[in-house]
Order: C-alpha cells, then sequence, then structure tokens
C-alpha cells in the first residue's frame, strides 16, 4: 500500500521474505540468505563499506528470534524494525546497535501487570512462563514488581521452549489445579496456551488467567471450543489503530499491475479454487471463472489487524527514515539511492 500512497515519490519499496518458524537458527539462516552478494555471505574487516541490495529488515516477531538476528545485523550496521519484540535486552545499544522497535520494552507491561494485581488484591497467585529470552526476560522484571506490591507466589513453572511441552504442559496444568491461587499469569506463547487451555477445559478448571501481549488478542484462543470454561481473561497489549484503506485492500485483493505477487497467486488458489476443496475454500469457488479475480471478505475475520497495524509502522518507521535520506518532497527524492545501511536512521 505504501507504494500506492505517494510517500516516497519516484521510489518503490521491494521486499524479500522468509519464515524462520519461530527457531533462531533458522531466523539467522534467513539473515544470510538476504544478505548475500553472488552466493555468499560476506566477510569484511570493516562493515562500514558493505552495501547489500537489503537495506533494512523487519521482524522477527519473537524475541528469541530477535536477538540472534540482532547481533548478526549490528554487526553489519544494518537496521532491523521489529513489531512485536518486546524482551528488555533489546534495549542495550550496545549490544544490539541497530536494532529498534516500534513497541514499548516488556519491563513496563511487567510494572502494569503487577500494579494490576494489588488494584484487585490478588495478592496469592500463580505464575507460568516460558524458557526464551521473551519469558524469562518478563518473568524477572514481573517478580522484582510484584515484591514491590507485596504479591505472593503459590507457583512459578517455567516451561521449555522446544522439548517435551505436552507433557510440561499437563505438570503445569496439574499443579494448577491443585493450587489454591485463583489467579494465574501467564508469560507463553500462542501455542503453549493453546494446549494448557485445552487441559482446562477437559477437565472443567477456571480460573482468572493473566495474559501477556504475546497472547492477549490471540484469535485462535477465542475461537476454541469451550473456551468461556477456563474462566475470566485479562490482559495488555499495545495501543492500535485502523489501517486507512486496509479493508478495501483485503475484499479486493490483486497484484498491482504489472507486478508478480505469489503470495496473493497461492491465497487465490487455495480459497477460490473448486477442483482443490479444503477447509480454506470458499463457499462461492465453485462459482467462480477465475479464481485470480475473485475476492470475498474472508481475510477480514481471519486478518489480526492489531498484528497488521504495527507492521504498517515499522514499514513507514524505515520510510521515514528514507524519505529524510533521500530529501524527498511531494513530487521527488533528489537523494542518491545506493545508500548506505548504516545512514538509514529509523528513529
Amino acid at each position: 500500500m505504501i507504494n500506492d500512497s505517494g510517500f516516497l515519490p519516484g521510489i518503490q519499496l521491494g521486499y524479500l521474505m522468509c519464515d524462520p518458524c519461530a527457531y533462531a537458527t533458522k531466523a539467522l539462516q534467513c539473515v544470510a540468505d538476504m544478505l548475500a552478494v553472488n552466493g555468499s555471505l560476506t566477510v569484511l574487516s570493516d562493515f562500514s563499506k558493505f552495501n547489500p541490495p537489503v537495506k533494512a529488515f523487519l521482524g522477527e516477531r519473537y524475541s528469541e528470534t530477535s536477538i540472534p538476528a540482532a547481533k548478526l545485523l549490528s554487526l553489519y550496521k544494518i537496521p532491523q524494525v521489529s513489531c512485536s519484540s518486546s524482551a528488555a535486552a533489546l534495549s542495550d545499544k550496545l549490544r544490539y546497535t541497530s536494532f529498534f522497535r516500534v513497541i514499548p520494552s516488556n519491563i513496563y507491561q511487567a510494572q502494569v501487570l503487577a500494579k494490576l494485581m494489588r488494584h484487585f488484591n490478588w495478592d496469592w497467585i500463580g505464575v507460568v512462563s516460558l524458557d526464551d529470552d521473551y519469558g524469562k526476560g518478563i518473568y524477572e522484571n514481573f517478580v522484582r514488581h510484584a515484591e514491590k506490591e507485596r504479591i505472593c507466589f503459590d507457583f512459578d513453572e517455567v516451561i521449555p521452549n522446544y522439548n517435551n511441552v505436552k507433557l510440561h504442559i499437563q505438570e503445569v496444568a496439574d499443579i494448577i489445579r491443585k493450587s489454591t491461587a485463583r489467579v494465574v499469569v501467564l508469560f507463553l506463547r500462542i501455542q503453549q496456551v493453546e494446549m494448557l487451555f485445552e487441559d482446562m477445559i477437559k477437565t472443567n478448571t477456571s480460573r482468572t488467567w493473566i495474559a501477556s501481549n504475546a497472547w492477549s488478542m490471540s484469535r485462535l484462543l477465542m475461537k476454541m471450543k469451550g473456551i468461556n470454561k477456563v474462566g475470566d481473561i485479562i490482559g495488555t497489549t499495545f495501543i492500535t489503530g485502523k489501517i486507512p484503506g486496509f479493508e478495501d485492500y483485503l475484499q479486493n485483493l490483486r497484484p498491482r499491475p504489472g507486478v508478480r505477487n505469489d503470495f496473493i497467486v497461492e491465497y487465490k488458489q487455495m480459497r477460490f479454487n473448486c477442483s482443490q476443496q479444503s477447509q480454506h475454500t470458499s463457499p462461492l469457488a465453485c462459482n467462480v471463472t477465475d479464481p485470480q479475480e475473485a475476492n470475498d471478505d474472508y481475510l477480514l475475520q481471519a486478518v489480526d489487524v492489531t498484528d497488521a497495524y504495527s507492521q504498517r509502522v515499522a514499514v513507514y518507521a524505515v520510510a521515514h527514515a528514507m524519505k529524510k535520506l533521500l530529501q524527498c518532497n511531494d513530487t521527488a527524492c533528489s537523494g542518491d539511492t545506493n545508500f548506505m545501511t548504516y545512514e538509514v536512521k529509523c528513529m
């Protein structure tokens, strides 16, 4: 959408995309592949002269994967802008000189949650966190603020990020059921919360659940069968807003003229191809003559607008930096487009 807005007159922003699947090693591979020149990653004694075709990175989603990517990108002096990684460690500009984000550090979230406990006089609680950079960081900050608010823990359990997750979830579920604490704080990802809630629903276990931003707005969890049985859920999230024209864009999805977009082509085939039925196939599919020309309102319900809004803010953070660097006015950009990556200042 930014390429149609005229924000950078005469400049078209392109992109490469890579899904690290929430694995830190895969995130590093993604970065290396995108920085590769002639098929290999350049090693220099002075990276201030390194000028790859990719001028900025957007991501990663999780702090666990943003941290290793940020270390590598800081070495190459390439800006990285995340719209969801909130680990406090990423605020350290000595270690992560090229990392920026469009959300606050989870230090503030931990403080808010502790004050929430005190406001409702919930001074006997349980805490479950994930064994990764996000979970450890926000848990440590929460403990510090909870002590100030005189909040006591009946239990504090840690769930591993990869190994035997389901078994540990079951063990934690048993602890929750046996505990006298009726308020449970979950510093987990959506996948772990889903597994835990499935167990809670099966056993009709109801508690007051405190959600961190990692899962508080999850549509997947909201749509779980029997979700009302788990009890009340109170959470925090970041300020969001409407994206002008975004709903119309989703309802009239098509590649821009003369532009190849394999993601839209694949989505249209999945949604409107009558001969290949799946759970995502539209009821209108068999009445459509050309799947690539068809549209409906499915994406309005499927797309998390909160995520989309923060991603838009991240894109415009880079675009604002480029606009200043390229000396753009309302009609043209007079600056040299062959700029060095460290010149992009995402403030």
